[in-house]
């Protein structure tokens, strides 16, 4: 599916930085297949019926973009951003990257967050190079009954990811494979009594995310993709598989 905003001032959005360049070197008509290189997709399944938790997995990201001295000449910037914690309300290139995502919960108890392992890479095109850093974040809420009022636990999951960025020809900054991460949150007030009342372990389904953008817009999943890259676009893909949710939920005794 493609999605595109109307206006098109130039703007690169935090989650999805656009990389766009005018330099004679960037508007090379020599292009890759969008399709080299990349890891084998994962197929997922359907995200599982609402319970007693719901899982959300979302991919921060960090970029410093430095561009040389052509680039330079021609009014172009260095700069660096950060995505935020996912906001409902932004628009889809001020957020960061959601790979994955229970049925919401009609009602929470708690909600317990932490990051994983950054991964981290950079590449080097013709005109700018990118240090890109990529941050994992889950979020498990919980609704249990008797209410609870806090939660430890983990979120384990292994995952694939390539991202590159088209300067004249396709510039890859990151490639993990198989990169087994791990999520801990600790919700619980040290300072107070806990009483255990509730404990899950389940599977969370096998996700994945396959973006393709230029400027403002976007097309996933890589079926869709644009068959000839243009200076500036940028193609993620962020495979998990093999994840694991182990929560516990606990209420304040005296």
């Amino acid at each position: 599916m493609k999605y595109r905003q109307t206006s098109l001032a130039w703007a690169a959005p935090t989650c999805m930085l656009a990389l766009v360049l005018t330099c004679t070197a960037c508007q090379s008509s020599s292009t890759k297949s969008v399709n080299a290189h990349l890891p084998e997709p994962i197929h997922p399944a359907a995200s599982q019926p609402a319970g007693p938790s719901s899982v959300l997995v979302y991919i921060k990201m960090s970029t410093e973009q430095k561009f040389g001295l052509l680039a330079h000449a021609i009014g172009k910037r260095d700069f660096a951003r950060r995505s935020n914690a996912y906001d409902a309300g932004n628009n889809w290139w001020e957020n960061p990257l959601i790979v994955y995502a229970d049925p919401p919960l009609p009602r929470v108890d708690v909600i317990g967050q932490a990051d994983a392992q950054p991964i981290t890479g950079q590449g080097e095109g013709p005109n700018v190079a990118v240090h890109l850093t990529l941050i994992p974040h889950a979020e498990v809420a919980l609704r249990m009954t008797p209410k609870c009022d806090g939660v430890k636990g983990t979120i384990t999951v292994s995952v694939s990811t390539v991202a590159d960025f088209f300067d004249g020809g396709w510039t890859e900054m990151i490639r993990a494979q198989n990169r087994r991460l791990s999520f801990s949150f600790n919700t619980c007030d040290p300072a107070r009594h806990v009483q255990q009342i509730a404990h899950e372990k389940r599977a969370v389904p096998a996700f994945a995310l396959e973006r393709y953008t230029r400027n403002r817009e976007k097309w996933e999943p890589k079926s869709n993709w644009p068959q000839e890259g243009e200076a500036g676009d940028w193609r993620t893909v962020i495979y998990g598989k093999d994840a694991i949710l182990d929560v516990t939920g606990y209420r304040y005794v005296e």
